[in-house]
């Protein structure tokens, strides 16, 4: 099966990460530019970690190279700055925006996962709302950007209540404007997502109807311009290594990390501590994760987002992993 080719081809096991932390300093490169994209939001706390400790650049010096790293505000950004050659590697994509990407020719890859936050997206409503369940939200106005992570997670939900998108009204929307359509009541629900959520819930304005956890991977994937991977491997590589690196410190000095963190974003401490306990940051992609992309993929050729099945062996490439692990 297609799966479990996949599922080999991306196994890693701590040899990896021994390999990705001893990485020598051999491959050599002309002097150039790296470009990285930089999203601290909505909380990718290992691309704050990276970024402020210079693990990257680091990680590139032996490489001939300078690091470029710039901020986007959408996936689809992203993905047309790598086919104008301006962007070299995303550090952090939904996995909507790269298939959606990916399935409209953009010639990029994923080479690992980043991190997992089922628990960071909910289908929401007011507090003060007679919505009690999902299921009472038949005939109902519900914000949410179509083709996106919350997207799918509204139709899961209404899936799991017996119901479809077809039983509700859907305004596309952005996150933000959902949440501003929400409170101004021109809208009955809405999906939103972190930091917003944990903000909101704080001061007892929205009540959550259902959360991604069990429905959705809530997964974001680290993709690069193919071009890039298949002519500079050892780039790939190296970012790879000063990814771990980041890994390693959030684990080993978690208040150092909250304290990055929250001096990036400007969030409060006690916030950020309260968000980071939803994700998980991995960048292996097992046979779940798999079946996840599969399940978004499906779903954004049923809503019409893409037109044709998704060639998952393409998008998704581990082998640098591999090739590490075989060193």
């Amino acid at each position: 099966m297609k799966r479990e080719r996949l599922w080999r081809r991306g196994i890693a096991s701590v040899a990896i990460m021994v390999v990705l932390l001893t990485l020598g300093s051999g491959l050599v490169m002309g002097a150039g530019r790296l470009t990285v994209s930089y999203n601290p939001m909505p909380l990718n706390v290992p691309s704050v970690v990276m970024k402020e400790k210079g693990l990257l650049e680091e990680a590139v010096a032996d490489l001939g190279l300078e690091v470029e790293y710039k901020a986007f505000l959408a996936g689809y950004q992203m993905t047309e700055a790598m086919a104008a050659g301006e962007l070299d590697i995303a550090a952090v994509m939904g996995g909507t925006s790269t298939i959606t990407s990916y399935a409209g020719g953009r010639e990029i890859q994923i080479f690992a996962a980043y991190g997992q936050s089922p628990a960071g997206f909910a289908l929401v409503t007011k507090s003060d709302s007679p919505l009690a369940a999902v299921e009472d939200l038949t005939g109902k106005t519900v914000g949410v950007p179509v083709g996106t992570e919350a997207h799918f997670l509204l139709a899961k939900a209404l899936e799991e209540a017996g119901l479809t998108l077809k039983d509700i009204q859907v305004a596309n929307m952005l996150v933000p404007d959902a949440v501003t359509a929400l409170m101004a009541g021109h809208v009955e629900a809405a999906v939103i997502v972190e930091p917003v959520l944990s903000r909101l819930q704080t001061q007892g304005k929205i009540a959550v109807l259902r959360d991604g956890v069990g429905l959705m991977p809530g997964l974001t994937v680290m993709t690069v311009r193919r071009e890039v991977k298949e002519q500079k491997p050892e780039v790939v590589a190296a970012f790879l290594k000063a990814h771990v690196r980041s890994l390693q410190f959030m684990e080993e000095e978690p208040e150092a990390t909250v304290e990055l963190v929250a001096k990036e974003t400007k969030l409060p401490p006690e916030l950020i501590k309260q968000i980071m306990t939803k994700y998980t940051f991995s960048p292996y992609i097992g046979p779940d994760l798999l079946v996840g992309l599969e399940g978004t993929a499906s779903f954004l050729q049923q809503v019409g987002v893409t037109k044709e099945a998704i060639d998952m062996e393409g998008l998704v490439d581990t082998t640098i992993l591999d090739e590490l692990e075989a060193r």
